[in-house]
């Protein structure tokens, strides 16, 4: 009986990949996300991977894959960003994961952002390819932080980044701005860029569009919506000052921690917009499409950033006008053509907002723009084959073409 085959010849080689992300899994918000959709992908062409995260973190159902998770130690909830909560969760992670490394006969390690400067030595000795996942600079995340912005932590950081990506067998990243910094850093590095797909491209019913409508008692004005998490950098607090700006509009905001949420409140009660500001929490992505189908606008109002939020790519496929801010977060997808880019300001956002609300034709044009630019760059099948030509050069930089041995687990 012939066996058969464990990957089609379009596929190519079948890899054993480790794959470690330094992050609670899963969690809604950037880096998880990105986490999920690359893990996805790698198990939908054939590749057998074992990811290793954090202990936080929910479980989500994704067949095929395998998933550990590191010592939990009592450092409490894990935000976006450097902390020393998750340094001290760095320590069990990269043990375990240099235990995996040299007993489970893995063919690749693929590690984001951290654990990619973290393992690389032990990569290099245990002579196994490392793909570093670039989805930020973590050099760059502690300075702009503040939670070191000069010392030997920055400093160390940068010299760890530069070895992984020295000795990488490619880099993956997520932006055109951290592709650059990558190939500053490290010139003649493969890489690979891979740009997060739409999390959700479902279309919500009328029926379900209006039931959640009445159950967050909305009246018949515009809807606003934010959605992702509630730190600083995300400038929630300028889109309710532009909330207070706008009386003609209301704002939903899906996400943000209880006390983020509670800020959120009280700074909009101050400003006098509390009435039209509704604050839906943390909702599974499976009832996003029901937010988007909500939403007449839909507002990303960063302060500050270099690489391109998840949800760009989610607001593009909406086919709703896209408010951001103008900043390199934005400015690397986003144009004057498919979006309306403003002063990360409440006045600019708030005068966003009017044009939009003002110009409904140019409004359905900037949007159908955004949609067909998704369709042609960054749809999930676009996705899948920028993973596939990535793993193809890894496959290759192996240079024996074999099926990979047993893993344990």
């Amino acid at each position: 009986m012939t066996a058969e085959p464990v990957l089609s010849a379009r596929e190519g080689t079948r890899l054993r990949i480790l794959f470690l992300a330094p992050q609670p899994f899963f969690e809604i918000r950037g880096t998880p996300l990105a986490v999920l959709s690359m893990v996805r992908a790698l198990v939908d062409q054939g590749h057998d991977v074992l990811l290793l995260t954090y202990a936080q973190g929910s479980e989500v159902d994704v067949p095929g894959l395998r998933h550990r998770r590191s010592l939990g130690l009592p450092v409490g909830h894990v935000r976006p960003g450097p902390s020393a909560g998750k340094l001290l969760l760095d320590v069990p992670f990269v043990l375990e994961a240099v235990w995996r490394m040299a007993t489970g006969g893995f063919d690749v390690v693929h590690a984001v952002e951290e654990a990619a400067h973290l393992v690389a030595p032990f990569a290099r000795i245990l002579h196994l390819p490392l793909v570093v996942d670039v989805d930020s600079s973590i050099p760059d995340q502690i300075r702009e932080s503040g939670f070191a912005r000069r010392g030997p932590l920055p400093w160390l950081a940068a010299a760890l980044e530069r070895h992984a990506l020295a000795h990488a067998a490619a880099a993956i990243t997520v932006c055109t701005s951290l592709t650059e910094r990558v190939r500053e850093r490290v010139p003649g590095i493969s890489v690979f860029q891979v740009e997060d797909p739409p999390l959700v491209d479902a279309v919500a019913s009328e029926t379900e569009t209006t039931a959640l409508r009445e159950s967050l008692r909305l009246d018949g004005r515009p809807v606003v919506l934010y959605s992702g998490n509630f730190e600083e950098y995300q400038g929630v607090d300028l889109l309710l000052d532009a909330a207070a700006r706008v009386p003609e509009a209301q704002f939903v905001f899906m996400g943000g921690e209880a006390a983020e949420v509670e800020a959120a409140r009280a700074r909009a009660a101050a400003a006098g917009a509390l009435e039209r500001c509704v604050f839906a929490g943390k909702r599974p992505p499976s009832e996003l499409p029901r937010f988007l189908a909500l939403a007449e606008v839909v507002a990303s109002p960063r302060r500050r950033g270099v690489n391109t939020p998840f949800k760009i790519y989610t607001y593009l496929s909406s086919r709703r006008p896209l408010l951001a801010t103008r900043i390199p977060s934005h400015t690397q997808v986003l144009d004057d053509t498919n979006s309306w880019l403003v002063e990360p300001s409440g006045d600019g956002l708030a005068g966003g907002l009017r044009a939009i609300l003002a110009d409904r034709e140019e409004a359905a044009r900037r949007a159908a723009r955004g949609r067909a630019l998704i369709d042609r760059e960054y749809s999930a099948v676009r996705y899948a084959e920028k993973v596939r030509a990535a793993y193809a050069h890894v496959a290759a930089a192996r240079g024996d073409g074999r099926s990979s041995r047993s893993a344990g687990v």
